[in-house]
């Protein structure tokens, strides 16, 4: 599987819906026993929107939020120089 974008955008209640999803995501992590390699991280940089971006690990045991939220696969391993660790 490949690493996953989540984009929460201006126009939507964000704080909500991102806290929302972080809670969603932190559930799946525990359910399917913590896999080792699973990881997330945040990009708050902007005003306008929150970036998530999900780990190959940790996509495969969150399919569901990656269609709820409307993930879209990155085409390479993303450069996290601009995203901080987000603890499942």
């Amino acid at each position: 599987m490949s690493w996953y974008c989540i984009i929460i955008a201006d126009g939507e209640p964000r704080e909500t819906r991102a806290g929302s999803f972080v809670s969603a995501l932190r559930s799946a992590y525990r359910r399917a026993g913590e896999p080792a390699g699973a990881a997330a991280f945040v990009n708050r940089g902007s005003a306008s929107r929150f970036t998530f971006l999900l780990s190959p690990e940790a996509a495969t045991c969150a399919t569901e939020l990656l269609r709820r939220y409307q993930a879209s696969a990155c085409q390479q391993a993303p450069n996290l120089h601009r995203y901080a660790p987000l603890p499942l």
